[in-house]
């Protein structure tokens, strides 16, 4: 990793993140505002994107979807802050794995949503540490290509 590649810098903004998280949590504030994350790198997708539904056309538009939802992205991050078992550099690779966003069709993500179930959760025994980051899009055989 170069120090100014995308990837370095998605990596010191997950560090950034994890150290703000546990800065709200000892002090005993809880509920983070899931849009954080697009506030901390501006366009999201140009440092997390990982392509685009093959139905995404100029006529149907895109949805862009964090592969795994911002909400279990916030809550697992948190959950291994709290159990003290990795250290920051760890949960920072962790997170900058699972932080990806697609463009997916606007019906698309109504299948993850409501076919699903999943607007805001993973499917059951996903696991954070070793679970796949595109499990939700492959569940309704959602294929990207790169943009």
């Amino acid at each position: 990793m170069t120090h100014n590649s995308k990837e370095e810098l998605v990596y010191r903004t997950c560090v950034l993140l994890i150290q703000h998280f546990r800065n709200l949590l000892q002090a005993g504030i809880g509920g983070f505002n899931s849009r954080i994350f697009q506030y901390m790198l501006h366009w999201e997708y140009d440092f997390v994107g990982v392509g685009q539904s093959a139905e995404v056309t100029n006529e149907s538009g895109y949805h862009p979807e964090h592969v795994v939802p911002c909400a279990v992205l916030i809550e697992e991050t948190c959950r291994l802050i709290k159990e003290n078992v990795l250290n920051d550099t760890e949960i920072a690779k962790l997170l900058q794995k699972h932080w990806k966003i697609a463009r997916i069709t606007k019906e698309q993500a109504k299948q993850i949503d409501f076919g699903l179930g999943h607007k805001s959760t993973m499917s059951p025994g996903w696991c954070f540490e070793s679970g796949e980051t595109l499990a939700r899009l492959n569940a309704v055989k959602i294929t990207l290509l790169p943009i």
